[in-house]
């Protein structure tokens, strides 16, 4: 779980127009965060984390950095403080660690369990040479910031159990990261076809509309997950089996509140599959492509009421939710 900066301000609202239209980018994600959360997550109310944002040659933090003070947006209509000042190309996290600048977005927490969240600004990304094919870049990137900035809200429940797992396992043949599965298995071609079959069920599932079929196809998924994780996950790997669960519901839940505001009507209004095809990009990263695909199976059988399920302290994983919506117990 990975995861800098400078800058003063207090509006009093988010929808307050920001003075400085160079930070217009930041409230427009913040706009989005504050509609998904509104419209889907419906969240209690949390102090929010610390945050570092940055370009080619400054950072914007609400970090307790030693920068100049400046204006910058505030969230749910409280004022937040920043700063801004000159990186030197390196950030200073913080957890204390100091990093070479480069394409980042992530979000981590401190040795104490204070959430923070670290992502480039869109002018980084552009020099950097990204592009969307799918939509506009600015869409895309404020998907891509929904998608972290989902994970410091679930630091507290799924975030405490991969910290737990760490510190009693050690993982030397493979680093600990939402990309573990992918890391021991990317080169075991009967795996990868197992894996891809489970995919295209799950995606089958969230493509149909009617409810029945839908129901049948998940079932197919989680036969196929069950069986891929008894024949793989065994002797030493066993607790691949946990961390799958954790970080195909961490991964697939950022993927689902950007596709989610990609197609709202109020946030990016793009058409259903165009925003799931244009999110999924290069289709290469298993998690958060089977965990995008096991949440909108998800929404197809039972109304938004799961969400309350992934932010607690005991959350429950995309697993254990498809297999009682769909009726399967294994």
């Amino acid at each position: 779980m990975k995861i800098a900066l400078c800058f003063i301000l207090t509006l009093t609202s988010l929808y307050a127009q920001s003075q400085n239209k160079e930070q217009k980018w930041l409230e427009d994600w913040f706009r989005a965060w504050e509609l998904v959360d509104r419209q889907l997550l419906l969240l209690p109310a949390d102090k929010p984390p610390e945050m570092i944002f940055y370009d080619d040659t400054r950072v914007y933090t609400t970090s307790l950095i030693s920068c100049a003070p400046i204006k910058g947006p505030g969230m749910y209509g409280q004022p937040l403080y920043w700063r801004r000042g000159p990186h030197g190309d390196t950030l200073t996290l913080p957890d204390g660690q100091r990093v070479p600048v480069g394409l980042m977005s992530f979000a981590a927490s401190t040795p104490e369990g204070q959430s923070f969240f670290v992502m480039a600004a869109p002018a980084f990304w552009k020099a950097a040479g990204i592009e969307s094919s799918a939509f506009t870049l600015d869409k895309m990137l404020t998907g891509v910031f929904l998608h972290e900035f989902t994970h410091t809200r679930q630091q507290k429940g799924f975030g405490r159990l991969v910290d737990s797992i760490e510190r009693v396992h050690t993982f030397q043949e493979v680093p600990l990261s939402d990309d573990i599965v992918q890391g021991y298995f990317k080169g075991d071609s009967g795996y990868v076809r197992s894996f891809r079959e489970e995919i295209d069920a799950f995606y089958t599932a969230a493509a149909t509309t009617d409810k029945k079929q839908a129901k049948e196809a998940v079932r197919k998924g989680l036969a196929l997950l069950k069986a891929r994780q008894a024949k793989y996950f065994t002797g030493n790997r066993e607790i691949l089996k946990t961390l799958d669960d954790i970080f195909l519901s961490m991964e697939g839940l950022g993927q689902y509140v950007a596709v989610y505001w990609l197609m709202h009507p109020r946030g990016g209004n793009v058409k259903r599959d165009a925003a799931i095809a244009g999110f999924r990009r290069k289709r290469n990263q298993w998690s958060q492509e089977e965990g995008l695909a096991m949440f909108l199976a998800l929404t197809r059988l039972k109304e938004k009421d799961w969400v309350k399920y992934q932010f607690n302290k005991k959350p429950r994983t995309i697993v254990e939710l498809l297999e009682q919506e769909s009726g399967d117990r294994f």
